[in-house]
């Protein structure tokens, strides 16, 4: 009806118009939505492009990723306010109160991370001051092999599972040669040498893969050489057209050989993996690479990056940094201990070895604890400088040569002035070497030798070093025997045998003093070590622990002061959940003179039972301890006599776990330490409103006459807005008998922490 006053020639030009306008319609609506797949095309394709073939290495210190970002950022940043009251009887003393700040974030300098962390201690006694009383530390983390390496070594895993069939590169290689001969040699590959060398050498086949395909024909000719002779010796035997077609069929074979292998290179070097990223990646998965190797690897790797500036070429060849507030063990003798620092500590990565160097203070005397304590011979504070650079680095061992030096200060603190008794320049030149004796362990030999310059203070001012020159000439002008130490350790792990130890032996003269072992760094004899035996497919095993060390306290006769301890474990599994461990310690000191002089020792024995189990169905565990010991003072009236019981009880229900313990000490003789004492508490964790954990316990102490408490626990955990986390704690206590020792034993205690997250996600 609508079209009968319509012309068919109206009726055509209407259809055509109307058609016309659909199909530039739906061209245009095409070509849109045509730029826009491609596009995102495009978009998926770079960065499937870019996954595979930037490494962690290229992440990490790309140039144009640089320059798009700022030069400094700030991430994992928190702040964290505890404190802590405790009821005593004098609060004018300071101890009732104590407040701590920490401030920790990372810092990020042109893709450098930086850690930071600030701490701050007040009291009642000492209101908040930014100047004093803090702990800084600044760290730079070393980029570790994941972190440069691990996109790489993903892919390489994800290859493996593909391309390689979930084999190694030498034995999918091995298996294509063979599977391409299979069909012409037959028996005949037992009997071709070079063939023979090829499949048999491993690294003959990894190198296949780094070859060209010139390179490639050439060596799978060599390796061809011996069968196709075997062909051409038949020749006369049988026909000529069937010599021609076998030897089509190995140049068939052969070539075939030569584009399969050539493929899997392509693919692989288009995930950005070479030959020795390969071999390393493939000793990584089979658990049989050693840690220079990865040092060696990494080095090399990142010298042939040509893209880093000398910021991030220098944070990709270090070992460690460390600044501020630390603790490290000094280089050079292996006994060395730790030492609480103030300054800097550097590492850097070489081709023989870390270079290691560093400037720090060591210095506590600004407390009342250390009063009366400011006079002695090896008190605080001291300049410590070091370094540690590499001699050797051989497949056999690698060495280092070390230089400590230690000059005395005087310090002008808060409570008072300290200044060394007797002060001292220390220098130390140590030499050392270890040897890799493959199964038979790892051997380290030191040899040092220290120079010292005593000297007076008394016309020094405060904070001033005492420098003196002579000390750094003085290696060969004293006596050169008396002043230097021979070290040797050894150290064995043997998993075939279940064994693993490491024994060590340290002899020194008189006059030797190394500011690594601060307090007793003139050690005369020192030996002893760990050794640890597993028996019966881990069942069982025993432990043994020792350290015998003389300490000279004359230079005219050999006076010393001899220190042991020995300690022996065993562990026996009884069953899957259950373990039973024996422990003997002992250890003392002796005066050895014309005679020997006990001064003090402690022999204790103690069995512990473990077991984790089942009661209809919840989930429990249970410790129980039993000792015995005997201490030794010749200063006290009798040698004492404890013997002490330890119970711990875990129950874990569906909603909340219930945990309760109980310890009992014993006196068994007239000489009395702790006394008779019990000490027990029950408690129950659990959860409510489904995000706040809570705790809750009951308390009971009663120490003989000393003192005797009762008293009920609360705790609780949550989080406040997703960047607050909160934590309380309270223990109250009513007092049954008046206690001997009020600040020892107090009735009150609370604790309260707000810990800001400023980017919790």
């Amino acid at each position: 009806m609508l079209w009968s006053g319509i012309s068919s020639a109206q009726l055509h030009d209407t259809l055509r118009i109307v058609r016309d306008s659909l199909r530039k319609g739906i061209t245009r609506r095409v070509d849109s939505v045509s730029k826009k797949a491609w596009s995102e095309v495009d978009m998926k394709k770079k960065q499937l492009t870019g996954q595979f073939s930037q490494s962690d290495i290229g992440k990490l210190f790309a140039t144009d990723s640089l320059k798009k970002q700022s030069g400094f950022g700030l991430k994992d940043f928190s702040v964290e306010n505890s404190a802590q009251y405790i009821k005593t009887l004098d609060p004018s003393s300071g101890r009732s109160f104590l407040n701590n700040v920490t401030i920790n974030g990372q810092l990020t300098i042109f893709g450098m991370p930086v850690d930071l962390s600030v701490a701050n201690n007040y009291n009642a006694l000492r209101s908040f001051n930014p100047q004093q009383g803090n702990l800084f530390r600044f760290n730079v983390p070393k980029p570790g092999f994941d972190q440069l390496f691990g996109a790489e070594l993903s892919r390489y895993k994800s290859l493996r599972s593909t391309i390689l069939q979930n084999k190694n590169l030498e034995s999918l290689l091995r298996s294509k040669i063979q599977s391409r001969l299979s069909t012409i040699a037959h028996d005949k590959l037992s009997g071709s040498p070079k063939l023979a060398s090829l499949l048999n050498n491993p690294d003959a086949l990894h190198k296949l893969i780094s070859m060209d395909e010139k390179q490639l024909r050439s060596r799978l000719d060599e390796a061809f050489a011996d069968l196709k002779q075997h062909v051409n010796s038949k020749s006369d035997a049988i026909q000529q057209t069937a010599t021609d077609s076998l030897k089509k069929i190995v140049i068939a074979e052969q070539e075939k050989l030569v584009k399969e292998i050539t493929s899997i290179k392509k693919e692989l070097n288009a995930n950005g993996l070479d030959e020795a990223k390969l071999m390393v990646f493939q000793k990584i998965l089979e658990n049989r690479i050693s840690k220079k190797e990865l040092e060696t690897f990494a080095m090399e790797e990142l010298s042939r990056n040509p893209n880093l500036n000398w910021l991030q070429r220098s944070y990709s060849q270090l070992g460690e940094f460390q600044a501020g507030n630390f603790g490290s063990v000094l280089p050079g003798n292996s006994l060395n201990r730790d030492l609480f620092l103030n300054g800097f500590n550097v590492s850097f990565k070489t081709a023989r070895g870390p270079v290691r160097a560093g400037l720090s203070s060591n210095k506590d005397i600004q407390a009342s604890k250390d009063i009366g304590f400011e006079t002695s011979t090896f008190s605080l504070p001291k300049l410590y400088t070091y370094l540690s650079v590499p001699t050797t680095n051989f497949s056999f061992g690698s060495g280092k040569l070390s230089w400590v030096g230690a000059y005395d200060r005087q310090f002008s603190g808060s409570m008072a002035t300290a200044l060394n008794a007797l002060p001292r320049n220390n220098l130390v030149f140590t030499l050392s070497q270890a040897l890799n004796l493959k199964q038979g362990g790892m051997l380290n030999l030191d040899v040092s030798k220290s120079s010292t310059q005593y000297k007076n203070l008394a016309s020094l001012g405060p904070d001033q070093l005492m420098l003196d020159r002579n000390t750094n000439g003085n290696y060969f002008r004293d006596d050169f025997l008396e002043t230097m130490s021979l070290g040797m350790n050894h150290s064995l792990d043997a998993k075939r045998m279940g064994l693993k130890s490491s024994v060590y032996i340290n002899y020194s003269g008189v006059g030797f003093q190394n500011p690594g072992q601060q307090g007793i760094g003139n050690l005369n004899l020192r030996f002893g070590g760990n050794i640890r035996k597993n028996m019966f497919h881990n069942r069982w095993s025993l432990a043994l622990r020792s350290d015998f060390k003389n300490m000279p306290i004359s230079a005219l006769d050999h006076a010393h002061w001899k220190n042991y301890q020995v300690q022996v474990d065993s562990r026996i599994k009884l069953f899957r959940a259950s373990s039973l461990n024996i422990k003997y310690m002992e250890n003392g000191v002796e005066k050895v003179a014309e005679t020997v002089t006990p001064v003090y020792g402690s022999r204790k024995v103690q069995v512990d039972l473990n077991s984790s189990y089942k009661v209809m169905g919840i989930n429990s565990f249970s410790h129980i301890g039993m000792g015995r010991q005997e201490m030794r003072n010749p200063l006290s009236q009798g040698n004492t006599n404890l013997a002490q019981l330890n119970y711990l009880q875990t129950m874990v229900f569906k909603g909340f776990s219930l945990n309760a313990s109980l310890f009992y000490n014993r006196e068994l003789s007239q000489t009395t330490i702790l006394g008779n004492m019990l000490n027990s508490d029950l408690g129950i964790q659990y959860q409510i409103f489904g995000t706040v954990s809570m705790s809750t316990g009951l308390s009971y102490l009663d120490n003989q006459s000393l003192a005797r408490q009762a008293g009920v626990k609360q705790s609780i955990q949550f989080m406040l807005r997703k960047h607050f986390d909160v934590s309380g704690y309270l223990d109250l206590r009513r007092n049954m008998i008046t206690p001997l020792y009020p600040d020892l034993f107090s009735t009150s205690r609370a604790e309260l922490s707000i810990h800001y997250y400023l980017d919790k996600p």
